[in-house]
């Protein structure tokens, strides 16, 4: 059974949220609305997902992510952003801060279970918006290849078939359409949009790295 601690800004609506959770077979360890009650929710040890209201402080929601992915380590719990917007800018700052995934809070709730189980299938979701932020922000690298001894370790660059994924969701074609594109099923598509997203992590980690030795 997948374990779910769900960290919300509004208690009630989280509890909410829990019921559904728990209505599809998900075991919720806790719901949490602040640190200290998050903490007390992953003492008895970490969940499978774990869900981040982004509408918290943005301070809370950093550090949340800074203690499980600050040293680049991924896996057990998986991180799913809470938005209200696709648009909102702190979902790519989660993103690029280790978030494995999203769902978008303006869709019905019933649709959170089929997220996660998304986001425990290796897969995530990527909306034309956070397409064009991504491709912007790992174009705009610019790196060389001699930066990582040549191209084929370079673990930022993008091949061929994650360029044209990230362009073809950016113009708003759906996830069957760029599997078909790609020649692949969609479920691949998704494991891709969450390599992209690693990309970007370790893109942030890079920069982060730089800044202390300049």
């Amino acid at each position: 059974m997948t374990t779910v601690v769900l960290l919300h800004a509004d208690r009630e609506v989280g509890r909410h949220l829990g019921d559904t959770l728990a209505a599809s077979g998900f075991v919720l360890s806790g719901v949490a609305d602040d640190l200290p009650s998050l903490r007390e929710a992953l003492a008895p040890g970490l969940p499978d997902v774990l869900i981040v209201d982004l509408r918290l402080r943005a301070s809370h929601v950093q550090s949340v992510l800074a203690s499980l992915r600050g040293r680049g380590q991924f896996g057990r719990p998986l991180i799913l952003a809470l938005t209200m917007s696709a648009d909102d800018p702190r979902l790519l700052e989660a993103l690029r801060q280790g978030a494995d995934g999203y769902f978008v809070q303006a869709r019905s709730a019933l649709s959170l279970p089929s997220a996660i189980e998304q986001l425990c299938q290796g897969e995530s979701t990527m909306s034309p918006q956070i397409a064009r932020q991504v491709k912007a922000q790992l174009d705009a690298r610019g790196w060389h290849d001699t930066e990582f001894g040549g191209d084929m370790q370079n673990p930022l660059r993008l091949n061929e078939s994650d360029r044209l994924l990230l362009q073809w969701t950016a113009e708003g074609y759906l996830v069957n359409e760029v599997a078909r594109g790609l020649q692949m099923s969609p479920q691949a598509v998704g494991v891709r949009m969450r390599t992209i997203y690693r990309k970007l992590q370790f893109d942030q980690r890079v920069r982060a790295g730089s800044s202390l030795v300049s």
